[in-house]
């Protein structure tokens, strides 16, 4: 299984090197300002999306007919792809938190921040992978940009409206916590988003 991952990482070789490119150069436009949040936001995006381009290779190389004649599973195949998204966002975060040291930022409120963008990524990803088995990688680019722009248009078009919280604000005592535990529901979610994906894998005629 380790050598699915390492052919995926070997595929990204000529890909990745633009993102680096991408990368450095949001690093560079946006480090000079106060907005390391967006920033360390857009770098867990980037790595977690770089699992798209690997099931793009695989689709056009039609890498799972040749798969399955290797003695390899379908599980390992699937769980390959999931052990590579976290390696991927474990890379993002370990940029993140680089630049909250570079900047001498790195507080409570850091670590939060760094809590709540591990969680989102592993939330995008549980979304998106099974996506990618059951639709192909053009027809879940659709799907991620609506799932994703579709609650931002509803809150800006609630908000134009007329229609506003009146609730008051959490404590950040409340805030703390309910940013720390939306890591593990985020890894349950994973989890279950795996389960998910093996399923429509192994339902597949190839």
């Amino acid at each position: 299984m380790l050598g699915l991952v390492l052919k995926d990482l070997l595929c990204l070789k000529k890909s990745a090197l633009k993102m680096v490119v991408i990368l450095g150069l949001y690093i560079v436009i946006f480090s000079s300002s106060n907005n390391l949040a967006f920033l360390c936001a857009m770098i867990i995006m980037i790595s977690t999306m770089f699992i798209l381009n690997t099931f793009a290779y695989d689709e056009m190389s039609k890498w799972d007919y040749y798969a399955l004649s290797l003695p390899v599973t379908k599980k390992q195949i699937v769980l390959s792809k999931y052990l590579l998204t976290v390696l991927f966002d474990f890379i993002g975060i370990l940029i993140t938190l680089l630049l909250y040291l570079i900047k001498r930022q790195l507080n409570f409120e850091a670590a939060l921040s760094i809590c709540a963008l591990a969680a989102i990524a592993l939330t995008m990803a549980a979304i998106l992978l099974p996506l990618l088995y059951k639709l192909g990688t053009q027809k879940a680019r659709i799907w991620m940009i609506m799932i994703f722009l579709l609650p931002t248009a509803a809150a800006i078009l609630l908000g134009n409206l007329g229609f506003h919280l009146t609730a008051g604000m959490p404590s950040e005592c409340t805030i703390g916590l309910l940013v720390m535990s939306s890591l593990p529901v985020a890894l349950l979610l994973y989890a279950g988003s795996y389960l998910l994906s093996y399923k429509v894998f192994l339902g597949k005629e190839i």
